[in-house]
């Protein structure tokens, strides 16, 4: 699918973060069906980003690695949204402890 958009996001950045998405899409097709769980991956990736950038400034620790989290951080919210956009996370489903495809 082919996209049209004005922004000032750099086009290689755009093309990592959904390059990510698809790659964590395949390695991990199923995601919670509540959002709950669901948000606890976007944190989790967030907290890991958090810690780059710490060992980055604390320790030395690599300023890839940075880019890395930050990559997957936001492919993480992007995959959020999706399952938010697409009524994945229904009242009656919210409980159940599921993984779906999204």
């Amino acid at each position: 699918m082919t996209y049209e958009i004005e922004t000032t996001v750099p086009p290689h950045i755009i093309r990592a973060i959904l390059s990510e998405l698809e790659r964590a899409k395949s390695k991990f097709e199923y995601w919670p069906y509540d959002p709950i769980h669901a948000a606890s991956i976007v944190a989790e990736e967030s907290g890991e980003l958090v810690r780059a950038t710490l060992r980055h400034v604390y320790e030395e620790g690599p300023e890839d690695e940075i880019q890395t989290e930050a990559i997957q951080t936001a492919a993480m919210c992007i995959r959020f949204l999706e399952a938010f956009d697409s009524n994945h996370y229904l009242p009656q489903r919210r409980w159940a402890n599921q993984y779906v495809r999204v």
